[in-house]
């Protein structure tokens, strides 16, 4: 059994987050480096009930964040911010801030 996984695989599996065992949802999209094509990371959207003019804030998962790809779920940790060290980013990405247009978005 290889190690490669599609995106339409990958997307089907829920996210979890291992600090606190919440699911955070599937993953909606996959962030590249325009410089070296490697994966930054991943977009889960966020919460539905949660609207800011209309758009719904996505969770940006740094790729270091993902501990584990199982075979039905896909863990992170991801602890608040106030946890990391100031050279630490965690930031929700919305369709204005995130690195590709939202018109190029799947």
């Amino acid at each position: 059994m290889g190690v490669e996984i599609s995106f339409c695989e990958l997307r089907t599996k829920m996210v979890i987050n291992v600090v606190d065992g919440k699911a955070l949802g599937r993953i909606a999209d996959i962030v590249f480096s325009r410089e070296n094509s490697k994966v930054v990371g991943v977009i889960v959207p966020g919460d539905k009930n949660f609207h800011l003019w209309g758009r719904k804030n996505e969770l940006f998962i740094p790729y270091d964040r993902i501990m584990r790809i199982g075979l039905d779920a896909v863990l992170v940790e991801m602890r608040p911010m106030s946890s990391y060290n100031s050279s630490y980013n965690v930031e929700i990405a919305t369709k204005d801030n995130c690195l590709m247009p939202p018109r190029n978005r799947c």
